[in-house]
């Protein structure tokens, strides 16, 4: 879409009605740039204790389940949220864990090889900059963040690896001054978001998120659920927007709060 969307925050009474007529919540959330801020070191972002706790909260309502869905490799995903009992997507899905078991995509499974001979390449390339390449097991980032400059440069590198190893296996995506290389495959974080409202018919799902790829999620549910964007880029597929990851964390609380609230006057009914 091409306007901006509505702010989050004029829009909380007809959310607030649309819970009030659901079956339950299902709850998806991005992880950099929404739950925690965006750092240069992909290493330092961290779950704050407030976020916790309104997910907690979530996650213990018996009509409402809770997933995290991030590029991040799904071990690491894991460690930094560590919440139990909850859903987690990491590598944009291709990785999943669901009702306890951990599974993972198998043509991202079998490009493995190939990915660490371009992972190796990358940084043979870049050795002489600031950027770096982080390897997530079935998929890789390559970060420029500390040399914004050099955006051509890593974009050739990246591209030149790829054509020389595995031409047409990997496919490239762009975020917040970093190149993403994921195995060429029909799947994403849309894909990952339509297996879980698969299993919760009824209920009305909630995706928040910032980047491009999290546009995949909110066009999955741009006819039965909610998408939030994070940030000021009008050119969104979402329903609504939000500043920043500090706006995320008010509209936890709320969702917490009054969004169980509303969720439990249905019963009440």
């Amino acid at each position: 879409m091409t306007d901006t969307p509505p702010a989050l925050w004029d829009s909380l009474p007809a959310l607030r009605d649309r819970l009030a007529d659901a079956n339950g919540l299902l709850f998806c959330t991005d992880f950099d740039g929404t739950l925690a801020g965006i750092e240069i070191d992909p290493d330092a972002p961290a779950l704050g204790e407030n976020n916790r706790a309104a997910l907690e909260r979530l996650r213990d309502h018996d009509r409402v389940d809770v997933a995290v869905i991030s590029g991040r490799e799904l071990a690491d995903l894991r460690e930094r949220v560590g919440i139990d009992g909850i859903d987690y997507a990491g590598n944009h899905g291709l990785e999943l864990h669901r009702d306890g078991e951990s599974t993972t995509h198998p043509i991202a499974r079998r490009r493995r090889r190939d990915l660490d001979t371009i992972v190796a390449d990358i940084e043979e390339r870049l050795d002489d900059t600031d950027c770096f390449v982080e390897d997530k097991s079935v998929s890789a980032t390559v970060h420029y963040r500390t040399a914004p400059e050099r955006e051509s440069e890593v974009h050739d590198a990246v591209e030149t690896a790829v054509e020389r190893v595995a031409e047409g296996g990997f496919e490239l995506s762009t975020g917040k001054e970093i190149v993403e290389l994921t195995p060429t495959v029909a799947w994403d974080k849309g894909d990952a978001v339509s297996l879980l409202v698969a299993d919760h018919d009824g209920w009305l799902p909630i995706y928040v998120g910032d980047d491009t790829t999290d546009e995949a999620a909110f066009r999955e549910l741009s006819e039965t659920g909610i998408g939030v964007h994070v940030g000021a880029d009008p050119e969104t597929a979402a329903d609504y927007r939000t500043d920043d990851p500090d706006s995320v964390t008010r509209f936890l609380d709320w969702l917490a709060d009054e969004g169980l609230a509303a969720l439990d006057s249905r019963g009440a009914a």
